[in-house]
């Protein structure tokens, strides 16, 4: 029930987030707090969050939104090359100004830390598409 109800409505549409670390972290104490007080586990009692998810049988919150977001761009990654979506993602824009400071995390940023932290080289997601440059983008 809860994975069905619960999760699908805060999640809703977390594909095309760009989820910063503070954000999943949030996300990750959300859905913590509540299996806590699903299995009336109490705050002394010091059960870890790896036991929780254990009993459970629920993936981290960090992994569901990989997964989510991986599966989402894996979807995009086999368009043809002529549909919106796969034209929006490795689109660039060519005109514009930046702000000062750190430029905000882009879509395409997010791809790139969630492959790494699969392990899956980016290489493959920049084939599919000729001319993406994805893969050389900084």
């Amino acid at each position: 029930m809860y994975r069905a109800i619960v999760l699908s409505a805060v999640l809703y549409g977390v594909e095309s987030w760009v989820v910063y670390k503070v954000t999943a972290h949030k996300l990750s104490a959300f859905m913590m707090q509540h299996l806590r007080q699903i299995l009336n586990i109490k705050w002394w009692q010091f059960i870890s969050n790896e036991k929780i998810l254990t009993i459970t049988s629920l993936p981290s919150m960090y992994d569901i939104l990989i997964s989510r977001c991986l599966r989402w761009t894996g979807h995009v990654n086999r368009l043809d090359n002529t549909r919106l979506p796969k034209l929006i993602l490795y689109s660039q824009l060519t005109d514009g100004t930046r702000g000062i400071g750190r430029p905000k995390l882009r879509y395409k940023d997010t791809i790139k830390r969630n492959l790494k932290d699969c392990d899956i080289p980016p290489l493959d997601l920049g084939r599919a598409f000729p001319g993406a440059e994805m893969v050389g983008d900084n």
